[in-house]
C-alpha cells in the first residue's frame, strides 16, 4: 500500500521556525517530523510519496538520509505552486503514484503514536478516517460532523465548533474504489479553479456520494503541528520537555483561547476579511462600506428609526468614542458621572482631563447605583448631563439602562451611556430608552478585531453639536458626523481593512439574531457559572448583578494573581486579573467572542486540574491573601 506524505507547505504561522527549514524538518524526541513518519510507515511495510515544494533541497537531503533504513523507495513529488495552493492541489500531484490500489494519506505536520496509524490499518474497513472526538476546536482545526453509525456528514475548517463531533487529525485511509473517487473530484477541483481548497473539501464532496466510516482516536497522543504553541505541545508528550519549556519562554505568539472581555476570539470568517483586497478610502468602495456598517451598528444599538437616530464610526479603542462624546457633547455642560468601578472612574478621568464642569457620585465596586441618589442629584437642577458605564467590566456588573434612561428624561439631562463592553452581548436598544449618545467597540461583545469605536445618537443632538468648540481636533465628535453622514466619509484616514473585519462581523450579529445571539450568551454563561461553582469558586458579586458576558471570581487560596493567570495562560487559557482594588483578589472569565460550550467545558477541565496541583509552598504564594479575600467578601 502507498502512503502519501503532504509536506509541500511553507509553515508562515511558525516563522521564524521554518524561516531556514520546511515545517516538516522540525525535530521532535530527536528526529524530524518526516523521519518519524517515514520509520511508521516503514515499519508496516508501507511505500512512501512525499510531496514538497518550500526547500524542497532540504527534504531531498533528509530523504537520502534516511533511505538506507527503509524498506521501499521513496518517490518525490514537486509541488512548484506551493505558495499559492494547497493540500487538495498537493495530493492531485500525486495521483499517478496512487492508481494502483489503496492508499494512506498523512499531513507533514502530524506527530502521533505509532498505534494510530496501526490502528487504522489494521482496522478490516478498507475506507476510514481518524478522528479524535475528545479534542477542543478553533477555527484552524479540521473539523467532522458525523452521522449516528460514524461516517462523515460533513468536514472542513470553516464548521461551527459547537457542532462538530471531532477532529480530524489528519490520517485517512483510502480504499483502490474510494480512492479513485476522491481523485476524480480532485482532478475536477483542480481544474476547475480550486487551487487554494484544501483536500478536506474534496472529501467532503466524496462523503454526499459514498459512506465514509470513521474511527475513533481519542485518548491517543497525536499533535498536528500549525502553530508555536502545538511545536511545544509536540515536544512535551514526546519527550523533549527541556526544548519545550525553552520554547515556551521565548517571545513568541501562541495559539491562545481568550476568555477576556476583549480582544476576544473572532470568527474564520472575520479572519478571512481582513485579507479583503486594498481599496482607497476617498473612493466609493469604502463609502459604500461606510454606509452598510453604519446600518448594521444602528440595528445592533436598537435603532428602528433611522430617520432620527445614526452611528458615527472612528478608529480608536471605545475609550476614543467616550472622549469624543464628553469631549465635544459635555462641553459647556454641567456633567454629572456615575460610578462604581474602574470605567466608570474612566469617564471621571477623561472629563477631570478634558477640564469640564464635572462631579461624580459614587458607589463602592461591587454595588448597585443607589436610583433615589440619582433622582434626588438631578431634580435639583444642578446637571444637564448624565454619564455611566453599563457594564462596568473590572467588577461584571450590569448596571442600570433603562431605569436611569427615564430619570434623566424625567429631568430634561442628556444621557452618555459608556456601552463598550455590552454593545452586541446585550439588549441596549438606545432608542427605546431615549439615549442621547451611546459609545461601543467592535473588540468586544461584537467580536470583530481591535480598532474600531463608535457612537451612536440622535440627529438632533448631533447636529446641536455644530456650535461647540471641541476640545480635541482627532474626536471632534461633530466633525465625523459630518463627514460620515454627509460626506460618507471619515475626516482623517481611517483603517480601512478593520471596516471589513466589523462588516463580517456585524453581518454574523445580525444573521444569528439578537435575540438568539444573547440567549447564546447566556447560556454559555450559566454553563461556566455552574462548573466554577462545583470547583469551589466564589462569585465576588451576587449573580443577579453580574452580566451574562463576564464573571468575576475570587482568587482561590494559595495563589497570586500573576501565579494564577501564567498557570491558565500555559494551559492555552487567557483571563483577566481584577482591575485597580481588586488587582490580587480576584480573576475574571469572560464568554464573549467565538467561544462555544466546548471550549467553557475545556476551560474548566484545565481550571480543576490547576487546581488540584500541588501549590508550590515557596513561590507565588501570597501569605496576605486570606485577609484580603475576607475584605472582599465584605465588601
Amino acid at each position: 500500500m502507498r502512503v502519501v506524505i503532504l509536506s509541500a507547505g511553507v509553515g508562515r504561522s511558525l516563522f521564524p521556525l521554518t524561516k531556514d527549514r520546511p515545517k516538516s524538518l522540525l525535530e521532535v524526541g530527536g528526529a524530524t517530523l518526516l523521519e518519524r513518519l517515514l520509520v511508521q510507515a516503514a515499519a508496516r511495510g508501507l511505500a512512501p510519496v512525499v510531496v514538497t515544494g518550500y526547500r524542497m533541497g532540504q527534504i531531498l537531503t533528509e530523504i537520502r538520509r534516511l533511505q538506507p533504513r527503509l524498506e521501499s523507495r521513496v518517490d518525490v513529488v514537486e509541488n512548484p505552486h506551493y505558495e499559492t495552493t494547497n493540500t487538495l492541489h498537493s495530493l492531485w500531484l500525486a495521483r499517478r503514484h496512487c492508481a494502483d490500489g489503496g492508499f494512506l494519506v498523512l499531513d507533514g505536520d502530524l506527530v502521533c503514536d505509532d498505534e494510530m496509524i496501526a490502528r487504522v490499518l489494521d482496522d478490516p474497513r478498507p475506507t476510514l478516517l481518524a478522528i479524535d472526538r475528545a479534542r477542543v476546536m478553533g477555527d484552524e482545526e479540521v473539523k467532522v460532523v458525523c452521522a449516528a453509525d460514524g461516517r462523515i456528514l460533513e468536514i472542513g475548517k470553516t464548521l461551527p465548533a459547537g457542532t462538530a463531533h471531532g477532529e480530524f487529525t489528519g490520517i485517512a485511509k483510502y480504499s483502490a474504489e474510494d480512492g479513485q473517487a476522491l481523485f476524480s473530484i480532485i482532478d475536477e477541483m483542480a481544474r476547475g479553479g480550486h487551487e487554494t481548497a484544501y483536500y478536506e473539501d474534496a472529501i467532503a464532496r466524496l462523503a454526499t456520494l459514498r459512506p465514509l466510516p470513521t474511527l475513533d482516536v481519542a485518548g491517543l497522543t497525536w499533535v498536528e503541528i500549525d502553530f508555536w504553541s502545538d511545536y511545544v505541545e509536540a515536544l512535551r508528550r514526546f519527550g523533549d520537555a527541556a526544548k519545550a519549556e525553552a520554547l515556551a519562554s521565548m517571545p513568541a505568539i501562541r495559539r491562545q483561547f481568550l476568555f477576556c472581555p476583549g480582544p476576544v476570539l473572532v470568527s474564520r470568517r472575520v479572519k478571512a476579511a481582513l485579507t479583503t483586497p486594498e481599496i482607497g478610502h476617498r473612493e466609493m468602495e469604502f463609502c459604500e462600506l461606510l454606509n452598510r456598517v453604519r446600518l448594521s451598528l444602528g440595528k445592533v444599538f436598537g435603532i428602528r428609526n433611522f430617520h432620527r437616530y445614526t452611528t458615527v464610526v472612528l478608529t480608536g479603542s471605545g475609550t476614543a468614542a467616550n472622549e469624543a462624546v464628553l469631549g465635544t457633547a459635555a462641553v459647556g455642560r454641567r456633567l454629572l458621572v456615575l460610578t462604581n468601578g474602574e470605567f466608570g472612574d474612566r469617564l471621571l478621568e477623561i472629563a477631570t482631563h478634558l477640564r469640564l464642569d464635572v462631579q461624580a457620585l459614587r458607589t463602592r465596586w461591587g454595588q448597585p447605583f443607589d436610583l433615589g441618589a440619582v433622582e434626588a442629584a438631578l431634580a435639583g437642577g444642578a446637571f444637564d448631563a448624565l454619564a455611566w458605564v453599563h457594564h462596568e467590566t473590572s467588577t461584571g456588573m450590569l448596571n442600570p439602562l433603562g431605569e436611569i434612561a427615564a430619570i434623566a428624561r424625567h429631568h430634561g439631562v442628556q444621557t452618555y451611556v459608556d456601552a463598550v463592553s455590552s454593545l452586541g452581548g446585550v439588549p441596549v436598544d438606545v432608542e427605546a430608552h431615549g439615549i442621547t449618545f451611546c459609545t461601543g467597540s467592535a473588540n468586544k461583545a461584537i467580536a470583530s478585531i481591535p480598532g474600531l469605536a463608535f457612537v451612536c445618537g440622535t440627529r438632533e443632538a448631533f447636529e446641536s453639536l455644530a456650535s461647540v468648540a471641541s476640545r480635541s481636533v482627532y474626536l471632534d465628535l461633530y466633525r465625523h458626523f459630518r463627514y460620515n453622514d454627509r460626506l460618507y466619509q471619515t475626516p482623517n484616514t481611517p483603517a480601512v481593512t478593520l471596516y471589513f473585519a466589523l462588516e463580517a462581523a456585524l453581518d454574523e450579529v445580525l444573521a444569528e439574531g439578537l435575540a438568539r445571539r444573547f440567549e447564546r450568551i447566556g447560556a454559555l454563561a450559566r454553563r461556566l457559572r455552574r462548573g466554577m461553582r462545583r470547583l469551589g469558586l466564589r462569585p465576588f458579586i451576587p449573580e443577579r448583578l453580574m452580566s451574562p458576558l463576564l464573571t468575576t471570581v475570587e482568587l482561590p487560596v494559595g495563589f497570586s494573581a500573576d501565579e494564577f493567570h501564567e498557570r491558565l495562560k500555559r494551559a492555552g487559557y487567557v483571563v483577566y486579573a481584577g482591575k485597580g482594588i481588586l488587582r490580587d483578589r480576584v480573576f475574571q472569565v469572560a464568554n464573549i467572542g467565538a467561544l462555544t460550550a466546548r471550549h467553557v467545558d475545556a476551560f474548566l477541565d484545565a481550571l480543576r486540574r490547576i487546581l488540584e496541583e500541588e501549590r508550590d509552598t515557596t513561590t507565588g504564594r501570597d501569605p496576605g491573601r486570606g485577609d484580603r479575600l475576607a475584605a472582599v467578601t465584605a465588601h
